[in-house]
């Protein structure tokens, strides 16, 4: 069967590699940021998150076909595909875990939480927000723009939507399905990034028992408050904890040396390959054959070059796009566009032609977002930080001179 067979997954990775080469060379914007990204960051972790961002895309994929021919949504029969998207999300919250525990443990208390709020913001929210205005405008131009719900209604699912949630809007069935439901892991984000000042004040800062225990209190709560609608799983979460190992593991150098051989770098594969074959969920229990997998390739070890091209990295560049788009990409090409040229996307032979289109597609889609919406929205948080920052000090010689 065709939802079986690894070559589909095989041919479309291909299919993206290929599309960002060429991009490369034809965008000199792409290769001109390209050059000087990176630097003081992880090169294998930039590589490994463009195959984890695919790999989500054609784990929907194949849900999508199978949800064309049966009307049924299920995960993929096949170990493989079901992995692709459940081993790919578990791998991008060691990454959170990795780098922001790895960012605390580097700075301690000089930890800059200004910054990392604004940036959070302005990394998450600039092409979200874009993508949600699409979604309601999807959904009220298929209902013939009429308004099946009172105004406050649409309100309260305008917020949900705001945080992340996705209520069905305006009566749409399974409006979430629009966009593949993909918002759900960042709520599982969100209550990393908040817990972390708690967590920090615990495990890192280590103040008196009552401060750490009013600490462990707020987690709780956050824990119950950000996960209100839908409660947030321990087994997804434990995920994060496997990124905070790697940030311990990389502070030790005899670890690391070990962990740039071959053989390491055949053991991660293997571990790679037995969580993606042998196991159909990756969250039950605790992905440890995972976090071997990622605490290896933390450590500067890039699978015999598999990390290294110059396309892949533009894939991880822009990895939060092809992340956050691909459903959206994903319901136009095989449902949209079929019924508008009298396709059967339930055949094989039209399957893969719309396949191979939304991979190319997706990928020049997310790097025109990259460049155009993400990468400006980065820019304008580092703005508002600094006049944040210029703000605060004009304030403080302000109060100084007044005591003077």
């Amino acid at each position: 069967m065709t939802d079986t067979n690894p070559l589909i997954a095989l041919a479309a990775y291909l299919l993206a590699i290929v599309t960002a080469a060429l991009l490369l060379r034809a965008v000199p914007n792409i290769a001109r940021h390209l050059k000087y990204s990176g630097e003081n960051r992880y090169a294998s972790i930039d590589g490994l998150r463009g195959y984890l961002a695919f790999g989500v895309f054609v784990h929907h994929s194949i849900i999508t076909w199978i949800f064309l021919r049966t009307g049924v949504i299920e995960f993929p029969p096949s170990n493989f595909y079901s992995q692709l998207g459940q081993g790919s999300v578990a791998l991008f919250f060691m990454i959170t875990g990795f780098l922001f525990w790895g960012r605390l443990l580097t700075q301690g208390r000089q930890h800059d939480w200004l910054a990392f709020a604004v940036s959070r913001l302005f990394r998450l929210y600039p092409l979200y927000l874009p993508l949600m205005l699409i979604v309601f405008v999807t959904v009220f131009y298929q209902q013939d723009w009429e308004l099946k719900e009172p105004i406050t209604q649409l309100l309260g699912q305008t917020l949900a939507w705001l945080t992340f949630d996705r209520p069905d809007v305006n009566q749409y069935p399974q409006t979430g399905m629009l966009i593949a439901n993909v918002t759900w892991t960042l709520s599982y984000e969100v209550f990393f990034y908040l817990a972390l000042p708690l967590a920090a004040m615990v495990f890192i800062y280590r103040g008196n028992r009552l401060q750490m225990a009013l600490c462990l209190m707020g987690i709780y709560t956050l824990y119950q408050l950000v996960g209100w609608e839908h409660s947030l799983k321990k087994h997804y979460l434990a995920s994060f904890l496997g990124g905070i190992g790697a940030a311990y593991w990389i502070r030790r150098p005899h670890l690391v040396a070990w962990s740039q051989t071959r053989l390491a770098g055949i053991i991660a594969l293997l571990a790679l390959a037995i969580t993606f074959t042998a196991f159909n969920r990756t969250f039950r229990p605790m992905p440890l054959l995972l976090s071997l997998f990622f605490v290896i390739v933390a450590s500067g070890n890039t699978l015999f070059g598999a990390l290294k091209p110059r396309s892949i990295r533009w894939l991880g560049e822009i990895s939060y796009s092809t992340y956050l788009l691909h459903g959206f990409v994903l319901w136009v090409v095989m449902q949209r566009l079929p019924l508008m040229l009298e396709l059967d996307a339930r055949e094989t032979w039209t399957f893969l032609p719309l396949l191979a289109l939304c991979s190319c597609l997706l990928i020049i889609i997310s790097s025109l977002t990259f460049l155009y919406i993400e990468q400006p929205g980065m820019t304008a948080g580092k703005n508002l930080l600094q006049w944040l920052r210029q703000r605060r000090k004009g304030g403080k010689s302000l109060v100084e001179k007044t005591a003077r």
